[in-house]
């Protein structure tokens, strides 16, 4: 089991933050993570193991200027 912002979501072994990402809906903007407190950025997002009971929080996109 994970958690992801607050709520807990099935795991299975080998899964990357790309796949938790097919699994949740409007995450398509979502640039980074925060996953056990790293911060995990689109470019490896399909190379990045999330372990089980890991804490993961979807950062929503900010612009600045």
């Amino acid at each position: 089991m994970i958690t992801v912002d607050d709520k807990e979501m099935a795991w299975h072994e080998g899964m990357t933050v790309a796949d938790l990402l097919e699994q949740i809906e409007n995450t398509e903007l979502c640039a980074v993570i925060r996953l056990n407190k790293r911060l995990v950025s689109s470019p490896v997002f399909k190379t990045t193991r999330i372990p089980d009971n890991a804490v993961i929080q979807l950062l929503p996109p900010v612009a600045g200027g």
